[in-house]
C-alpha cells in the first residue's frame, strides 16, 4: 500500500520540467493575439489601396517594416517559452538560461525598432494626408524626436551591462545599469510621445470644410491610438514591478510580455484604421465593382497629390468637388491651405 505522500508531486509549480501553465497559456493567448490582429490590420490596410485604386505609399511601407519587427518580438517570446518562461529560475539549466537572458538582451532593441516603424508610419500618413506647414514642421520635429529616443534605448541598451555579456553570464566580472532606470528610460519618452500623436491632427481636422459629425468620426480614428498610450503605461507598471519582485525573472516576466504583444499589436492596428474606411462602403456595393469604379479615384488621387507636392498650386471648382469625393472616400486630402476658407459642407 503507497504512503500518503506517494502520489504528491514531486516538483515546485513553475519548475523547468512542469512550469506554470496558467501564466503559459496567458503568454499564449497573447501571442495568437498580437500575430492575428497586427498581421490582419496591415493586410486590410493592403486591400484598402487595392479597393480604391491606390499605390502603396510610405507609411504603409513602414508600417510593413513594423509588422516585421513585431514577428521578430513575437517569435523571441515563442523561444523564451521553450527555455524556461513560466519557470523559477532556480529550476532552469543553465544552457537554456544563457538563450533566454539572450533573447531578454536582444528584445530591447527589436521592441523600440517595432515601436519607431509604427510611429514613423503614423507621422509619414499625417505628412500626406495635411499637407500645411504648421503640421509640416511638427511631424519633422517629432520625426527627430522619435529617431533620437530610439538612438538613446540602442546606446543605452548596449551599455546597460559592461561588458555585454555580464547580462547573461553573472560569473563574467563587471557592472550593469538600474534596471529601473532603464525602463523609464524607454517608456516615459515612448509614451510622451504618444500623447504628441493624439493631438497633432486635432486642430487641421476640426478645421477642415466637412460637417461636425465627419470632424468627430475622422478624430475618433485617430484617437484610437490613445490605447496605445494606455498599454504604454500599463507596460510600465508591470516593468517596474518586475524589478520590486526580485530576481526570480522567468517566472515573473510573463505581464511585461503580456502587455509588450499587445502594445505593439494595438499600435500597428491603430495606425492602420484611417486608411480602412473604403473597406467600410463594400456591404453597399459588390466587390469587384469597387475595384472597378477605383480606377477613377486612383486617377483623382494621383491630381490631389500633384497639386499637394506643389507649393504654389490652386485647386479649381470642379477639382474642389472632386477632392471633396476623395476625402470621404479615401482620406486622401489636398493642401490644407487651399481650401481652409470654405465654409463646411454638410455629408451626403
Amino acid at each position: 500500500m503507497s504512503s500518503p505522500d506517494s502520489s504528491s508531486p514531486t516538483w515546485t509549480p513553475g519548475d523547468f520540467e512542469h512550469p506554470n501553465q496558467e501564466l503559459r497559456r496567458s503568454m499564449i493567448i497573447a501571442l495568437v493575439f498580437a500575430y492575428t490582429l497586427s498581421t490582419l490590420s496591415v493586410a486590410l490596410r493592403i486591400l484598402a489601396r487595392k479597393v480604391t485604386g491606390s499605390r502603396l505609399f510610405m507609411d504603409d511601407y513602414l508600417i510593413m517594416v513594423a509588422l516585421f519587427f513585431k514577428y521578430a518580438c513575437s517569435s523571441g517570446v515563442v523561444v523564451l517559452l521553450f527555455n524556461g518562461m513560466g519557470s523559477h529560475i532556480t529550476m532552469i539549466p543553465a544552457k537554456n538560461l544563457v538563450v533566454y537572458f539572450q533573447l531578454g538582451f536582444a528584445n530591447a532593441f527589436i521592441y523600440t525598432g517595432c515601436i519607431a516603424f509604427i510611429k514613423y508610419s503614423i507621422l509619414a500618413l499625417y505628412r500626406r494626408l495635411f499637407a500645411v506647414r504648421h503640421m509640416t514642421i511638427a511631424v519633422n520635429i517629432m520625426f527627430g524626436f522619435v529617431t533620437l529616443w530610439v538612438v538613446g534605448v540602442y546606446v543605452a541598451g548596449a551599455l546597460l551591462c559592461i561588458p555585454v555579456k555580464r547580462f547573461w553570464d553573472q560569473s563574467v566580472e563587471g557592472a550593469c545599469l538600474d534596471p529601473a532606470k532603464f525602463y523609464y528610460g524607454i517608456q516615459i519618452p515612448n509614451i510622451l510621445s504618444d500623447i504628441i500623436l493624439l493631438i497633432m491632427p486635432m486642430r487641421v481636422v476640426w478645421t477642415l470644410p466637412i460637417s461636425n459629425g465627419q470632424k468627430a468620426l475622422l478624430s475618433g480614428v485617430f484617437l484610437v491610438g490613445g490605447l496605445t498610450l494606455i498599454f504604454d503605461i500599463f507596460r510600465l507598471n508591470a516593468m517596474i514591478r518586475l524589478v520590486e519582485l526580485g530576481p526570480d525573472i522567468t517566472y515573473n516576466q510573463v505581464p511585461v510580455i503580456v502587455w509588450t504583444c499587445i502594445e505593439a499589436a494595438v499600435g500597428i492596428t491603430a495606425a492602420c484604421l484611417p486608411n480602412l474606411r473604403p473597406l467600410f462602403k463594400l456591404s453597399h456595393r459588390n466587390f469587384w465593382s469597387q475595384i472597378r469604379a477605383s480606377n477613377n479615384v486612383s486617377e483623382l488621387s494621383d491630381r490631389t497629390l500633384v497639386v499637394s507636392s506643389n507649393p504654389g498650386g490652386t485647386i479649381t471648382s470642379n477639382h474642389k468637388q472632386s477632392v471633396s469625393y476623395a476625402v470621404r472616400q479615401t482620406f486622401e486630402m489636398p493642401r490644407y491651405e487651399d481650401y481652409k476658407d470654405e465654409k463646411p459642407r454638410e455629408s451626403v
